[in-house]
């Protein structure tokens, strides 16, 4: 899996959950406070728990959640988080 670019990070302001549990991006030149993760619905499974686990592995690097929300009938969830450092 390739690494998720930074200029596109910083343009997009969103990231998967995939890619952050699959150390797939370096968060540490992120240049802005706010990011979205979103987790989208796969058959037979919801998002939530994948979009969570996200969120709890990025505390752990100074992120905290500040919202959740699902769009389209529950296909996409994403989770606010702001950096707290």
């Amino acid at each position: 899996m390739a690494l998720v670019p930074p200029q596109k990070l910083a343009q997009d302001r969103v990231v998967t959950a995939e890619a952050v549990l699959g150390g797939q991006v370096d968060l540490r030149a992120y240049p802005y406070k706010h990011l979205m993760v979103i987790a989208r619905h796969k058959w037979g499974s919801s998002g939530f728990p994948p979009l969570m686990e996200a969120v709890e592995h990025l505390s752990n690097y100074g992120w905290e959640l500040v919202n959740v929300l699902s769009v389209g009938d529950g296909h996409h969830v994403y989770a606010a988080v702001r950096r707290t450092t």
